[in-house]
């Protein structure tokens, strides 16, 4: 049971409100036998940032048709019935790789959101002999580093995504987006040790010049006015790395998080509405987004043409497509 009142609710008086009676909405509002097509809204919300809407068409068809097939021929059940358990394929189906790697980079763009990033940077090292760092290497370090800031008290929420270098596809560096405050030149001593650490060498200070065994550096996000949009364009250039190929290597994570750090889990509930713009105004409509007066108060949407997507956000910042 889903209650929809007060989600987003301006204090003003003359915004709609819902029934005082919350509506079960979690399964289809119309019967789906007769409109096969209906419409159902997803919210996304974050600690720090406004929630994101997605209004989505859902079809029935092939469950009617499953019904329907299984009505003639006199079956008790729509359901296949297994004969024993699952095992993985010898080869993995590249559809289905294609749509993990898309949940792999949703999942990372709502961390970034709701982690709030105020720096992103690109940890690199200066590789020692003829074998390049492996990313379980880079994880080892990675690991070695944050224990390093966490023990001199600082606080470091943290994305990281690994990447092949463009011109050196066996060199890694690592992006990350993280928030806190820390002195620079503390960052530069804990990852000089992680690294030397690595290697079973002993160092308790930053190095310079040709000992430094690597580095960072800010990567700069434009943005035209508030630091909104300069998270929303972090989260997007992260989930452009991950999407590479090293990175969406099947079962192999390129990501790590802070510990503790995860996004809400998506509130999805079904609409009564059966066109797109009357969904999207229902949706808008239940969650505090619409005015009397003024309509959608939503400043940034997204409607791409087929109507089977509508996308807004309650800030004037561009969609995340």
């Amino acid at each position: 049971m889903i209650s929809l009142t007060g989600f987003g609710a301006m204090d003003e008086p003359d915004f709609w409100l819902p029934e005082t009676k919350p509506i079960d909405r979690s399964k289809p509002l119309n019967d789906w036998f007769v409109d096969t097509e209906q419409y159902r809204a997803k919210v996304q919300r974050y600690s720090r940032l406004p929630p994101e809407v997605t209004v989505q068409r859902v079809s029935f068809e092939r469950d009617r048709r499953a019904y329907q097939n299984a009505y003639e021929r006199g079956h008790d059940t729509v359901y296949k019935r297994r004969g024993g358990p699952r095992t993985a394929p010898a080869v993995q189906d590249p559809e289905k790789l294609l749509q993990s790697r898309l949940r792999s980079k949703k999942t990372l763009r709502r961390l970034v959101l709701e982690l709030a990033p105020n720096h992103f940077v690109t940890f690199t090292t200066r590789e020692a002999g003829p074998e390049y760092l492996t990313p379980e290497d880079w994880r080892a370090m990675w690991a070695r580093f944050i224990r390093l800031v966490a023990a001199a008290g600082y606080v470091f929420d943290f994305v990281a995504v690994l990447e092949r270098h463009p011109s050196n596809p066996q060199h890694l560096h690592l992006h990350v987006a993280w928030r806190g405050r820390i002195n620079y030149a503390h960052l530069h001593r804990f990852w000089h040790m992680a690294i030397l650490g690595h290697r079973g060498v002993r160092v308790t200070k930053a190095l310079r010049g040709s000992e430094a065994p690597g580095t960072f550096v800010d990567k700069p996000v434009k943005a035209r006015h508030q630091s909104n949009e300069r998270i929303f364009k972090i989260a997007k250039y992260l989930a452009k790395y991950l999407a590479k190929d090293m990175i969406c290597e099947h079962n192999k994570k390129r990501y790590w998080t802070s510990k503790g750090l995860k996004a809400e889990p998506v509130e999805a509930f079904y609409l009564k509405a059966l066109e797109g713009l009357d969904a999207l105004t229902e949706a808008a409509r239940l969650l505090g987004f619409w005015s009397a007066d003024h309509g959608l108060l939503a400043l940034s949407m997204f409607a791409p043409p087929g109507g089977r997507i509508l996308w807004f956000r309650g800030d004037p910042d561009s969609p995340p497509f």
